[in-house]
């Protein structure tokens, strides 16, 4: 019986040494943010019958349960599975050498240490000298026989010796301090080679019928880390020319331990473990309880206060919701997403209630939303080797139109910008990143675009002009008392020097003081000489949160005197007893107003 189940065993062995392993070849890559599935494809000759279908060669940056197969028509695929067995280590003659030289400097260390010891005993040695010379040098005193020259000649040869040793001791110990850091960076160095061993090989077996005689093939797709992508883009441009030209490109990591060679590859933003399935609305419930009395009618600044807060709450409230939103679509199981889903529900709940209790006026835009899921399938094959470095592949180029203008808000900067708006008349959405921006071949500078849709028009800076300079000067205060309230008169002046030969056109900013709380403070700008400006954009979204703005002509060469000039004035009427100072309300609110005003303008909403 015993031999009968050895002989088994050999048997079965001897199969599993003779299985047929194939490769493949890797022909599809789709390439996310954090991962890639790859799809190799197989041939299957005519002749083969179905079976056991073993591809190897897999990469050990492989995800557990990705694995999936389909085939041509005529083979059904009927499972697929992954194995990983071990592999032994084969001998390397990298790591062989590693050795010998970490037991050769094992060998010098111990040798070092012997040294050392044998050191320490002369040290004892000459120790037990010196203690010898005084009590015979004493007893010879007291017998009168005391012989001066040799006890002259042994403290000189101890003190001799003692610095004689005392040196060696230093060098052995500085050797023996540089052998140890030569072993231990030996020692890390080998490891690191013997990491790179594969201990494991890692296979697909495909289970498969045939269901015809013809040749097909089977494709096998697989999710793997340690890779991944991001955004580039380079914009060009020249004076004078009414277009921009765009180099969108991914920089790209790919450390999986597979090298994709001449392959069909897209690049997406997506998520390989998105949900596919919609979120659910749940119910909103309601019910009637008795009123608490009403309070005495709070003041207008009180008001004010409370729709902040309710606003505040509102927006945050919306960031949860889409927080959960986003975890209802990476989770994989059915109860996890049920719970994120049921969570985002809740949120909207809160948001509703809200709304039930407040003046429209509380409630802000929905928080912009992470970015689409885009997919850039690049034409051709490409081929990305396995390494540590990034590479750049180009998804495409394109020259959009685009109408150039300046900028100036000299209260935060001197300097005169150069900006163009741009319509992304391209086949692809631009997904927000990078950019390296060059005008007349010279680099500018760098910066970043928002995600652009196809036909959106969105802005991009080129960098400050040097033949532009903007200023602001405070050219009169008055203050007054106007019955109960305190009245500020405010008079700036706004110059525009242009140094260049040609005319410009300058959209020049400046702010007003807004009052945090409504009825506070009252704002009266007069009229001036140079009307503001008649954007429809910008007198919808800017203009009422106290932004000013001018589009002014520039004639060449006005400098100094001839400078372009925007005088204005405007009176601040406020109570008398008290004192205007910076509002100290939520900073978190303004930022994110800032940060909404800025959106609206780099995309031209």
């Amino acid at each position: 019986m015993t031999r009968t189940l050895a002989l088994a065993c050999a048997l079965s062995a001897a199969v599993a040494l003779a299985e047929e392993t194939v490769t493949g070849r890797v022909t599809d890559v789709t390439l996310y943010r954090g991962q890639a599935l790859v799809t190799r494809t197989i041939p299957v000759a005519a002749d083969a019958a179905g079976g056991e279908l073993v591809v190897g060669d897999l990469p050990q940056q492989i995800v557990d349960g990705s694995l999936f197969a389909e085939a041509d028509e005529g083979i059904e695929v009927r499972a697929v599975r992954l194995r990983r067995r071990a592999v032994g280590q084969e001998p390397r003659e990298e790591l062989r050498e590693f050795d010998e030289r970490i037991d050769a400097t094992n060998d010098d260390l111990e040798l070092t240490r012997r040294r050392l010891e044998a050191v320490q005993k002369q040290v004892a040695q000459i120790d037990g000298l010196d203690a010898f010379v005084p009590p015979t040098a004493k007893s010879d005193l007291a017998r009168g026989v005391l012989d001066a020259a040799t006890l002259e000649r042994i403290t000189d040869f101890s003190q001799a010796e003692r610095e004689e040793i005392a040196a060696r001791q230093i060098e052995l110990l500085k050797q023996q301090r540089d052998l140890e850091r030569e072993l231990h960076l030996l020692q890390a160095r080998r490891a690191e080679v013997a990491a790179g061993g594969q201990q494991t090989a890692n296979e697909a077996v495909v289970f498969l019928d045939r269901q015809a005689a013809a040749a097909g093939s089977v494709r096998l797709s697989y999710l793997v880390n340690a890779c991944g992508w991001q955004p580039a883009y380079t914009v060009r441009s020249t004076s004078g020319r009414g277009a921009v030209e765009v180099e969108y490109s991914g920089l790209i990591q790919q450390v999986t331990g597979e090298d994709w060679t001449d392959v069909s590859l897209t690049l997406s933003t997506a998520s390989p473990a998105l949900s596919a399935a919609s979120p659910g609305l749940a119910p909103f419930y309601v019910t009637l309880e008795r009123a608490v009395a009403a309070a005495a009618e709070p003041a207008a600044g009180e008001k004010d206060a409370a729709k902040a807060q309710v606003a505040q709450q509102y927006r945050g409230l919306r960031l949860q919701q889409s927080e959960a939103n986003r975890q209802f679509a990476a989770a994989p199981q059915f109860d996890a997403t049920l719970n994120f889903n049921w969570a985002a529900n809740g949120f909207a709940n809160e948001c509703q209630s809200l709304e039930l209790d407040n003046d429209a006026g509380a409630f802000s835009r929905d928080p912009a939303g992470d970015a689409p899921s885009l997919a850039y399938r690049l034409p051709g094959t490409v081929s990305l080797a396995s390494r540590t470095d990034q590479q750049m592949l180009r998804i495409l180029k394109a020259t959009l139109d685009a109408t150039f203008s300046f900028m100036a808000t000299p209260v935060l900067s001197p300097y005169v910008f150069r900006e163009a708006t741009v319509k992304n008349t391209s086949e692809h959405d631009l997904l927000g990143g990078s950019v390296g921006v060059y005008l007349d071949g010279r680099f500018v500078g760098r910066t970043e675009i928002p995600t652009v849709a196809r036909g959106q028009t969105f802005t991009i800076g080129f960098g400050a002009d040097p033949q532009l300079r903007a200023s602001r000067e405070l050219v009169e205060r008055k203050e007054g008392v106007q019955g109960g309230n305190r009245e500020i008169g405010f008079t700036y002046r706004l110059s525009l020097e242009n140094f260049s030969a040609s005319e410009a056109t300058v959209s020049l900013y400046d702010r007003l003081p807004v009052a945090e709380r409504t009825g506070e403070v009252r704002v009266t700008v007069a009229a001036g000489k140079t009307p503001l400006s008649d954007d429809a954009a910008y007198l919808r979204t800017e203009r009422p949160k106290g932004i000013l703005r001018w589009d002014v002509k520039v004639p060449a060469e006005s400098t100094l005197e001839k400078a372009a000039v925007v005088d204005y004035a405007f009176t601040l009427d406020h109570d008398r007893n008290l004192k205007l100072t910076p509002a100290r309300g939520s900073s978190d609110q303004q930022r994110v107003e800032f940060e909404q005003m800025r959106r609206d303008r780099l995309l031209k909403k």
